[in-house]
């Protein structure tokens, strides 16, 4: 079975109604890693290295193609969320960042499949 990246901002929808912080890391995770999957199965790119986000932001940000570009430089911002999120323990994540981080995800699955 083909799983589709898209269902973890499904899922990150499903997590922003929860009442805790650990609802609020694991939504800003999913949603992440959605639109992170689904960039990097638009462009057919496969990397098994630990730098494979690194990677696939580079390349997204000098794609010849603006909404690449675009979705590069969001991915971006949504990585730095996402990693925050997951390492940065001492600093709290205030759950008015849902919106906009599930914003940002759907944001880059739409500038991918304008690539289509």
């Amino acid at each position: 079975m083909n799983f589709d990246p898209r269902d973890f901002i499904s899922i990150s929808k499903e997590l922003k109604n929860g009442d805790s912080e650990a609802h609020i890391r694991s939504m800003i995770g999913r949603a992440y890693y959605g639109a992170f999957g689904y960039a990097k199965s638009k462009i057919d790119f496969y990397d098994e290295s630990l730098s494979v986000h690194f990677k696939l932001i580079e390349l997204l940000k000098k794609s010849i193609y603006p909404n690449q570009q675009r979705a590069g430089k969001i991915l971006e911002e949504l990585h730095k969320t996402r990693k925050k999120a997951d390492y940065k323990y001492n600093i709290s994540i205030k759950k008015n960042s849902c919106v906009y981080t599930i914003s940002n995800a759907e944001q880059v699955i739409r500038l991918m499949e304008k690539e289509d």
